[in-house]
Order: structure tokens, then C-alpha cells, then sequence
């Protein structure tokens, strides 16, 4: 048995408010994890220090099988790499760190040295706890290396607690067997599937285990692409959560696509993404938000954050330059934000009226729960997608919700 660093506080039939005891700091969930790329630029805007001090950071390494063989061939490198991890999570301001392992499907499976070879970086970089690196492998693959990172663990005399990685409710079926000896379980959502979340919310929602979601989806097809969960994840029993990050590959190809545009084709670019509304939880594009409000309107009436406050949508399209950031560093406080706001309608039993005021999260909620009730009384959301009538509030329809 492992000391456990998460207690849960308020159980609620919306989600669950805990304490993390890891790193330098207790962390209050429902909380957000920063990017390693978000922490460094936060700290030039007002506000930023205080905001990644309320969260946990995290570094996403990705892993391709190329990269596995050329380190098993020149050690060098290999440590040159490790330097680089290590100077990546070193430098993350917020109290607790993670570094997590992203892995492109060429990954098959993990051999036992490599599995070694990543835990001992985590230890050596100063992560607070330490996941035990899952690939695209099965179940009982993944569960050799979960004994390999036991073993480990004991060998070596290490007491920063261990993180199993749960793809699907196999994976998390097997890791419920090793929870004592776990410090959290860490859920993959790039291959969003809900039976997890059932899963988490079955087994882990009433223990005092840590639960962290991997790059969560930014949208949901359940209401077009036009909104998101964002921090009501944890209505689940999630107790924190990153949202999708892209591969170095990825950044680096639509930098250069970028840069090969002229001024016409970047703001046809720009309006194209996607702008989180912490007031409704809607992701609709630029050029939507262009169009129902006009290039004029301030983005402060969907975001109170530091980079909504005097800013345009016209602006924000106008600005190709700094947009990306901008955009990236608005939805990284307005998480902040919403997870203090979550904690609060935890604590105050408030769930209810702090999920209808999210029209876009409650119906992706209702949708993952079938029609008719969410939880044991009801959600205010209708089967035709109309806000109830108790709170006096007007219908809606998740294509065209308005933003308050």
C-alpha cells in the first residue's frame, strides 16, 4: 500500500470537488493542467503566475518508432533528449508536473527497457508522479509493463507514486485490480470513447483516487462540433484535465503553412478556428462569432480573462500574428476559471444551476446519458433540447445557442 495523494471532499451527483497533495502545494479540484508552452507564456500577461499556480502542468512528449530506434542506436542522442525533457518540465511554474507520453500508432508495444528507460526520465526530471507509459498495445501487454514499473519502483526505492494509463475499460478493468498501489489513473482521450467515462464514474467516482483526463476533446460531434464539455468532465469523476496538444510534427506544419500565406488567405485561416465561450461553453469559429455579433463586439461578453477584456472579435481575427497565442493563452485562463467556478458550485451544491448555465455541456451530457434524467433528479434539459421552464429560461438549440 502507497500513500494516496488525493482525498476526495464533496461527492456530488454532478461531479466530485478533492484535494491533491502532490508537489510543493495542495491542488483543489476540479482543476485545468497547463501545457509546458502555455506556462512560458503566461508569464508575461497579467495574471498568468497566479493562474498556473492553481493548476497542474504538463509536458506531452510525443513518440514514434523511428525515435525509439535511433535512441537504441546513439546513446548520445538519447541523452540529448533527456536533457531536453528535463529542462521542458524543470522549468513548468506550477506546483504539481507532469510529463506524459504521446505515442503515434507505429508504437506498437513497449519493450521492457525502454518502459524502464522512460520511468527513470520522469524520476530524474521531477515529476510529481509517474505514469507508467502505455503505447498502442492490449490490455495484457500494458499489464506486463505495469508489473515491469512495480518492480521498478521497489528495486530502485523511489516513493513518487505511480500513474496507470487507461485507453479503454480493459485497460482501467485491469488497473482497478492495482489501485493500491497507484498513485492516480490517467485516462488517454485521444480516442474519445464515453464507455471510459462510464467506467471512471462507476468504479473510481467514490474513491480517493486520482483521476486525469489526456487531451480531452475541444469539441463534440453530440452538438455539431459547436461546444464542448471543457471543465464539466468532471461531472464524471474527473478530477483534472488537458486539452488536446499537437505533436512538434504538427505545429511545425501549419507554421510553415502559415507562413506561406498572404494576408487574405490567414484571415480566411484565422476565421476558421474555434473560440471557447467559458459563458456557454460554445466552440464556434471566428467567422460564426463575426457574424452573429459583428467584428465590434468585445469578446468580454463571452470571457472575462486578460485577453478577452479589450479585445475585439475583429481584433482577435485582425491580429493573424499573435493569434494562435492569444487564442491558445485565452482558452488556457478561462479553464482556470471555469474549474474555480466548478469547486465553488461543488461545494455550495450548486451543480445544477451552474450546468444549465452551459447549455452546450448540458446537452452533450444529456446525450451521453440517453434522454430523460442525468444523475438522481434531473438536469433542467429536455428531450428536444429546450431549457426548462423552472428557471424561466428561453430554449435553445445546441446549432444556434446564444452566447449570455
Amino acid at each position: 500500500m502507497i500513500y494516496m495523494p488525493f482525498v476526495v471532499e464533496v461527492n456530488d451527483p454532478n461531479g466530485r470537488q478533492g484535494v491533491l497533495d502532490l508537489g510543493e502545494d495542495h491542488i483543489v479540484t476540479p482543476a485545468y493542467a497547463l501545457s509546458d508552452a502555455v506556462c512560458r507564456e503566461m508569464g508575461g500577461v497579467p495574471g498568468g503566475a497566479r493562474c498556473s499556480k492553481q493548476c497542474i502542468g504538463e509536458s506531452d512528449v510525443w513518440v514514434q518508432r523511428s525515435m525509439i530506434e535511433r535512441a537504441r542506436r546513439h546513446p548520445e542522442e538519447k541523452e540529448a533528449a533527456a536533457d531536453a525533457v528535463c529542462e521542458r518540465i524543470l522549468g513548468l511554474p506550477p506546483s504539481v508536473r507532469l510529463l506524459h507520453f504521446n505515442f503515434f500508432s507505429d508504437v506498437a508495444a513497449l519493450e521492457k527497457e525502454m518502459i524502464i528507460d522512460l520511468l527513470s526520465l520522469q524520476y530524474r526530471a521531477g515529476a510529481d508522479i509517474i505514469e507508467i507509459p502505455h503505447s498502442f498495445c492490449d490490455t495484457q501487454t500494458y499489464e506486463r509493463g505495469v508489473h515491469y514499473a512495480l518492480e521498478w519502483q521497489q528495486d530502485t526505492g523511489y516513493e513518487t507514486p505511480l500513474m496507470g494509463i487507461a485507453h479503454t475499460t480493459t485497460d482501467l478493468a485491469m488497473l482497478e485490480r492495482y489501485l493500491p498501489n497507484l498513485g492516480g489513473i490517467g485516462i488517454d482521450c485521444r480516442r474519445f470513447e464515453k464507455p471510459l467515462l462510464y467506467r471512471v464514474q462507476k468504479t473510481l467516482k467514490n474513491q480517493d483516487v486520482w483521476v486525469h483526463a489526456f487531451s480531452a476533446p475541444l469539441q463534440y460531434r453530440e452538438v455539431q462540433n459547436q461546444g464542448t464539455l471543457g471543465m464539466l468532465i468532471n461531472w464524471f469523476g474527473v478530477d483534472t484535465v488537458s486539452t488536446v496538444g499537437l505533436s512538434e510534427h504538427v505545429r511545425g506544419y501549419f507554421t510553415d503553412l502559415i507562413s506561406r500565406m498572404d494576408g487574405q488567405e490567414k484571415v480566411d485561416f484565422v476565421r476558421k478556428n474555434r473560440y471557447f465561450a467559458p459563458s456557454d461553453y460554445s466552440m464556434f469559429t471566428f467567422d460564426a462569432l463575426e457574424g452573429r455579433y459583428g467584428a465590434k463586439q468585445h469578446l468580454s461578453r463571452f470571457c472575462d480573462c486578460p485577453l478577452c477584456r479589450n479585445l475585439t472579435i475583429g481584433d482577435a481575427i485582425e491580429g493573424r500574428a499573435e493569434f494562435d497565442t492569444m487564442n491558445r493563452l485565452h482558452r488556457a485562463f478561462a479553464y482556470c476559471a471555469e474549474s474555480q467556478k466548478y469547486q465553488h458550485a461543488l461545494i455550495h451544491n450548486a451543480t445544477d444551476r451552474f450546468i444549465d448555465e452551459k447549455p452546450f455541456a448540458a446537452e452533450i451530457l444529456r446525450r451521453t446519458v440517453g434522454p430523460g434524467l442525468v444523475n438522481d433528479g434531473w438536469m433542467s434539459v429536455c428531450r428536444n433540447g429546450e431549457r426548462s421552464e423552472r428557471d424561466g429560461a428561453k430554449g435553445f438549440s445546441p446549432g444556434i445557442a446564444p452566447l449570455m
